[in-house]
């Protein structure tokens, strides 16, 4: 397994402990709505869209980052990853969950020199349930919570956030994503994408990143 699978310089890439940096780093998906180019090329990304999203529903944080553009490891250690992954998903302050996983659009293969790519956009309901104990409880823990969701209804859309009566944010995610088959990358591997963004720039070349902004 979020967007994740997203954003900084290296110093602060190994400081991330929050669930925005999952999102760069974990590219949730199911089988959706398609819009396919070759036949052959797109089964082949089916299939590992298809053991992507089993390795999501099973959290196998391990076999996830095995679907990861590896050449994020190039600027982060997978182990460290991996550590910031375990802790930005269960933690002494909240738990997240995934919920309603699904790819809205894959778009046609086209290869970029020695590379092939595919632009994904896909969506999920993300659930933040903070572990508020008595003591926090006590000294303001529910209005910490809803200034959070005021936060991520800012970057989200409120229309795109709320807080249930047990005090769980829920945020309804849709992001880009780039699936890619190049010489670091054997078989079909995800990164997610944003316009402007440091990580994204570091991880994929400007001819790159303005060949995928064509496709809406």
């Amino acid at each position: 397994m979020s967007s994740a699978m997203h954003r900084v310089s290296l110093s602060k890439f190994k400081k991330m402990r929050s669930f925005l940096f999952a999102c760069t780093v974990l590219i949730f998906c199911a089988c959706g709505s398609k819009k396919t180019a070759d036949k052959e090329t797109d089964n082949t990304l089916t299939q590992r869209l298809n053991e992507f999203m089993k390795a999501n529903d099973e959290m196998n944080l391990e076999k996830v980052l095995d679907y990861t553009y590896p050449k994020i490891y190039t600027i982060a250690p997978r182990a460290e990853v991996l550590k910031v992954m375990r802790q930005t998903f269960d933690n002494d302050q909240v738990k997240v969950d995934i919920d309603s996983m699904k790819v809205d659009s894959l778009y046609p293969v086209f290869k970029l020199g020695k590379g092939s790519y595919a632009k994904v956009k896909y969506s999920m309901l993300m659930l933040m349930n903070f572990k508020v104990t008595k003591d926090s409880a006590d000294t303001g823990g529910a209005a910490q919570t809803e200034m959070i969701r005021q936060s991520l209804a800012q970057q989200y859309g409120e229309e795109n956030v709320r807080m249930d009566d047990k005090g769980i944010i829920h945020i309804r995610v849709k992001s880009p994503m780039v699936a890619i088959k190049d010489e670091l990358s054997k078989e079909w591997t995800f990164v997610n994408i944003k316009e402007g963004d440091a990580m994204t720039e570091k991880m994929l070349s400007k001819e790159l990143r303005e060949k995928l902004a064509t496709y809406n």
